[in-house]
């Protein structure tokens, strides 16, 4: 019986250290944070420089979530959540002010759903701050250092990334290419101060511009 434990307790071991030093893991993480850190300092960048960093990140992210090693949990463990509603807020204004009236983009028809849906406008600040959630909470914990919850927040993570936030990055990184090669996304934030007629207008076109495309 000691035998069988210390063999498990072994294998435990290894698996975690595999988890730990893994490339990708440490990519992941290392991303991760920049992205983080990246969207707390929104108001330092320019809208292209935002756009254009942004899909940088979003690239990163996706290749190196894809490659987030497959595991299975001994036991589950109840993570602590460290981003609050007021941060979620905080991120989701940020984002929504610098993009302006690029900020709603059409949803496109999903393959996978059993019924169709009709087309709805979504907020690519919504999927920065939740995004932004889920990446922050996880380096969060990786950076108190507990093994166990470590590991239980990468399994978390991978969870997350196949079925909500890695959608939602696909999503967003369409709509932010478009946007990057458009012509008027050089445009100063002040030569937008326009009335909120012109402002509904270039909403209107920006979304009809996503329908053609």
């Amino acid at each position: 019986m000691i035998i069988i434990f210390y063999i498990f307790v072994l294998q435990f071991n290894v698996i975690i250290m595999d988890l730990f030093e893994n490339e990708s893991v440490s990519e992941f993480i290392s991303n991760a944070a920049e992205y983080c850190t990246f969207l707390e300092n929104t108001s330092n960048f320019s809208r292209t420089d935002f756009v254009k960093r942004a899909i940088e990140l979003f690239s990163a992210l996706y290749f190196y979530g894809n490659k987030l090693p497959s595991f299975e949990l001994e036991e589950e463990a109840q993570l602590e959540k460290f981003v609050t509603e007021l941060d979620w807020n905080s991120i989701y204004d940020k984002v929504k002010e610098k993009l302006g009236y690029h900020d709603e983009y059409l949803d496109l028809y999903d393959p996978v759903a059993k019924e169709e849906e009709e087309l709805s406008i979504l907020s690519l600040a919504d999927n920065f701050a939740d995004i932004y959630q889920d990446l922050k909470d996880f380096t969060t914990i990786y950076g108190i250092g507990n093994e166990e919850m470590m590991q239980a927040a990468l399994w978390e993570l991978n969870y997350n990334f196949e079925q909500y936030w890695g959608p939602k990055l696909l999503n967003a990184l369409r709509i932010l290419h478009r946007l990057f090669y458009s012509d008027d996304i050089d445009l100063e934030e002040e030569q937008e101060s326009g009335s909120s007629e012109d402002e509904n207008q270039q909403n209107k076109n920006w979304l009809f511009d996503q329908r053609k495309g």
